[in-house]
């Protein structure tokens, strides 16, 4: 046994095997290894029952991520949690932290299991485009029920203690000291004369509705489309109700083997090892001092401000809300309070949480009451000359040290920050609306923020609980200026002969969140053309734009308004063609003189889609972002771009980057657009037989 990761000590009649592998005891091959002695041990001493703890933060969070892709080394998995299950004494499984993946699947092989009010369970392997490959998708039906073994699956979302015991997934929730407490519950099991209980000796209920399976693919189908893995955790359940668990488990291996063989594990993993990079700058070092902040100001109360105010009151940050008028500043509050009373009934919070985070907001009308703050976050319209007239004043009211930081989607930062005398305290953060919801924040460098500011303003984005990417100033950044050609592709498809229906169920079949034109009726057409005329572009003067300029004139706004590309119900807002539309589609068509044709649903994927690679690549060859993996970052967390395709960048290597060249370099042949020039850095990257992630 390697002492150092797993000891066993006999103590009164209780064996205690004890993991000690850092930081989060992963299941790697010496605790494996350590976990197979310390049983053989204990199977020939004088214990009455057995009992497994972990020390440090966590129980086994799961499988060693080092051990990827390799060979693994016997013992299995498998193994180990058959000689759990099968081993002569009754084993007791105490749980702290995290019981996770192969951690939870251990623990499900004891006969009992305990933990802490604080621990968290799951079986989050959906979530990597895998399923749980050592017996989780047939004992966990067997101890709570196939209902909540398809939802803690299909979801990946681990549950609480409480949940845990209510299910009957634990038998107790232990208080006070982890070891004592564990201990304790162990040998009440044996003064009780407790015995083994497998299991795989249990038997999964049956549903009642015949149907039940079909009907769960429906309820799940939208979060899961095009995923593998899910629809096969529904076979491999279903099967747990039917049969023995040593056929369950073949057939639930051949499975795994698959999903782990897919393009899809591939990305999702991808996506996994990749979101913690978006945090490490390569210009910038680890341990550059940050800032302090304690309390922050919020210029604006409208929906983005709101938003973000409720972002850092949630995180214990004082927030000074500020406005023009005090009727602005009251009408802000109304929601904000809205929002916390919707949330409350609803059961995200506690009345007492709301009414901490409550607690931790003040506003004023003065910019003089936001003298001594750490940092400023303006969040007003979207117009430069207006928010240049705010960074002016911030500039004189704010102390030297404070950071001040715009939200923009589109807006020149360096410009912003030259309306000040302090550039290098100036920063962009491009929050996503609803910015309460969203996770993703684009933390925008300008070229003279300080390092400082920039770890700083990172730091603080996580701990409001935000993904941030490091992007460089461009117009839209990373995420908006890739949409840009993506939507002018979606634009230029209805114009050639899709109906706004077709490009966006093509693109939703492909597996985005929601087609282009679905998004535009969502967000307001009146948005994208405000911005158009800020950027000095006439109403009709271009091809791509004329329809959405048309329907804006007409006050079809999108859904706020009823109508946009589609007509909305005023109850449900459920969307409906328009006749209307179409009409007008083919008028604008003839004013640009497009003869309109037949699209096929892999053309209209191919083009928007090779649109993002490559503006992706162009962004990459200038710097606007540090690296591949972060632009995919971006697009999953803010785009709706599928995780099982691993972002638009990761997608691009496993098409092949010859391939995507050939392509764009036919459809430039075809179309004479100069949009489908190959960025010289993916025929460079071809021309060398390297992937894109090579550059991660």
């Amino acid at each position: 046994m390697n002492k150092s990761v797993v000891n066993y000590q006999l103590q009164d009649q209780l064996g205690i095997i004890t993991i000690n592998n850092p930081p989060v005891n992963a299941l790697s091959h010496p605790v494996r290894a350590g976990l197979t002695e310390a049983l053989e041990q204990a199977a020939s001493d004088a214990s009455s029952a057995v009992l497994i703890i972990c020390e440090g933060r966590t129980f086994i969070a799961g499988a060693d991520i080092t051990e990827f892709g390799k060979t693994p080394q016997p013992p299995h998995l498998p193994d180990v949690i058959e000689a759990i299950e099968s081993f002569s004494k009754p084993v007791v499984a105490a749980l702290h932290g995290n019981a996770l993946g192969g951690g939870l699947e251990v623990a499900l092989a004891a006969h009992y299991r305990c933990a802490i009010a604080s621990t968290k369970l799951g079986l989050p392997e959906v979530k990597l485009g895998l399923l749980p490959g050592a017996g989780g998708t047939q004992r966990l039906p067997r101890v709570v029920g196939v209902e909540a073994a398809l939802d803690m699956m299909t979801s990946g979302a681990p549950i609480n203690a409480s949940k845990a015991l209510d299910l009957g997934l634990i038998d107790k929730v232990l208080e006070g000291e982890l070891e004592t407490a564990a201990i304790d519950y162990a040998m009440a099991l044996i003064a009780e004369g407790a015995t083994v209980r497998p299991t795989s000796h249990r038997v999964a209920a049956v549903p009642e509705a015949s149907d039940y399976y079909d009907q769960y693919l429906k309820k799940i189908e939208r979060k899961s489309r095009g995923q593998i893995a899910p629809g096969y955790i529904v076979e491999l359940v279903e099967l747990s109700t039917r049969t023995d668990i040593t056929a369950g488990q073949a057939v639930e291996r051949e499975r795994f083997m698959a999903c782990r063989n897919s393009p899809q594990a591939s990305a999702m993993q991808h996506v996994f090892f990749f979101y913690f990079a978006t945090s490490k700058l390569p210009d910038i070092p680890s341990d550059t001092p940050i800032l302090p902040v304690e309390s922050v100001a919020v210029i604006g109360a409208g929906t983005m401000g709101g938003g973000i105010a409720m972002c850092l009151a949630n995180a214990g940050v004082p927030v000074i809300l500020v406005e023009t008028k005090q009727e602005f500043l009251d009408r802000g509050m109304g929601v904000i309070k809205g929002n916390y009373a919707t949330s409350v009934k609803r059961g995200r919070f506690s009345q007492a949480q709301a009414d901490s985070f409550l607690a931790n907001f003040s506003g004023t009308t003065n910019y003089a009451d936001i003298a001594n703050v750490d940092v400023v976050i303006e969040a007003v319209f979207e117009n430069m000359d207006v928010k240049k007239e705010v960074f002016a004043k911030l500039d004189q009211a704010c102390k030297p040290s404070c950071i001040l930081a715009t939200n923009t989607s589109y807006l020149d930062v360096d410009e912003i920050a030259g309306a000040t005398n302090r550039p290098e305290q100036v920063i962009g953060a491009h929050f996503f609306s609803p910015a309460n919801v969203m996770k993703l924040l684009e933390v925008v460098r300008a070229a003279k923020t300080s390092p400082q500011v920039v770890q700083t303003f990172m730091k603080l984005a996580k701990k409001i609980g935000k993904i941030a990417v490091a992007v460089r100033v461009c117009n839209g950044f990373v995420g908006n200026r890739m949409l840009k050609g993506y939507g002018r592709q979606a634009q230029l498809c209805l114009l050639e002969g899709a109906s706004p229906e077709q490009v966006d169920s093509a693109m939703q079949d492909w597996g985005m969140a929601m087609g282009p034109i679905a998004v535009g009726d969502l967000a307001g057409l009146d948005i994208g053309y405000r911005s158009r005329r800020d950027q000095g572009i006439e109403s009709r003067s271009v091809k791509e734009s004329t329809l959405a300029d048309t329907l804006v004139e007409m006050e079809r706004l999108g859904q706020k308004s009823g109508s946009g590309y589609y007509r909305y119900d005023p109850e449900t807002r459920q969307r409906q063609n328009d006749p209307a539309v179409e009409s007008l589609i083919d008028e604008v068509a003839a004013t640009w003189n497009v003869e309109r044709r037949e699209l096929s649903k892999d053309e209209i994927v191919e083009r928007l889609v090779l649109s993002l690679i490559n503006e992706g690549a162009a962004i990459l060859q200038e710097g606007i972002a540090a690296r591949p993996s972060d632009i995919d970052i971006v697009y999953l967390n803010g785009y709706g771009f599928p995780a099982w395709r691993g972002g638009p960048m990761f997608y691009a290597d496993t098409l092949g980057l010859s391939v995507v060249v050939e392509k764009l370099q036919a459809l430039q042949s075809s179309t004479g657009d100069a949009c489908w020039t190959p960025s010289p850095l993916l025929i460079e990257l071809a021309e060398a037989g390297k992937p894109l992630t090579s550059l991660n």
